[in-house]
């Protein structure tokens, strides 16, 4: 099956730059793991301002030129207006997932080449940054963390990650945060959701 037969209404628009790409993908992990579906779907499919609220802050974690943002977070507002008129409630979960494995290569690629690698700096409780990040994104690929729902592709969100920090990697309450923060600001885990791009093995390489 073709990505045009997996989800038909998905055109380039969506994808053609790496802006647009990530701008599409961050709106619909979002709403695979942050929205309430029966609740919060009506509010947001007619108040684009608010979901615009929802989602830049996390795509301006990624993308740094005032274009760029607009473009994406331009794309993010067209995928939900277009899923909404597109799909049933009951097709939700599975669509995200379609979109996710039909358009993998693009998302992975434009998310793998703007995570933020100058955020992963510095230690905490004695450890470098960059080794950290490697055995926790290790850790989440073979489920030492509690995992939620999860993705055919791998994306997830975390239980619990502060507790378990604390309870796996001997880390204090503040050393967790702040280890939170690197990732958060590295692009590499959002609202507790982490991205399959950022479990490939070829990323974890990369960072030494």
């Amino acid at each position: 099956m073709t990505d045009e037969e997996m989800v038909p209404w998905i055109g380039q628009e969506f994808v053609e730059s790496d802006a647009k790409a990530l701008g599409t993908y961050i709106a619909a992990l979002i709403l695979r793991f942050r929205v309430r579906y029966r609740t919060d779907m009506s509010v947001l499919s007619t108040d684009m301002e608010l979901w615009e609220t929802r989602i830049k802050p996390y795509v301006a974690l990624l993308l740094h030129d005032p274009a760029e943002l607009r473009d994406a977070v331009a794309a993010g507002k067209r995928f939900l207006k277009a899923f909404v008129q597109q799909t049933s409630i009951e097709e939700y979960d599975t669509v995200i997932d379609d979109l996710e494995l039909a358009y993998y290569e693009t998302f992975k690629a434009a998310y793998l080449r703007h995570v933020n690698r100058s955020a992963l700096n510095g230690t905490i409780a004695g450890s470098s940054a960059p080794k950290l990040v490697s055995e926790f994104i290790r850790d989440v690929a073979t489920n030492r963390f509690s995992k939620g729902r999860t993705t055919m592709m791998g994306s997830t969100i975390l239980v619990s990650p502060v507790a378990e920090l604390i309870q796996l990697c001997n880390f204090s309450h503040e050393d967790a945060t702040s280890f939170l923060d690197i990732l958060r600001d590295a692009g590499i885990m959002f609202l507790d959701i982490v991205p399959a791009p950022v479990l490939e093995a070829e990323f974890v390489e990369s960072l030494g």
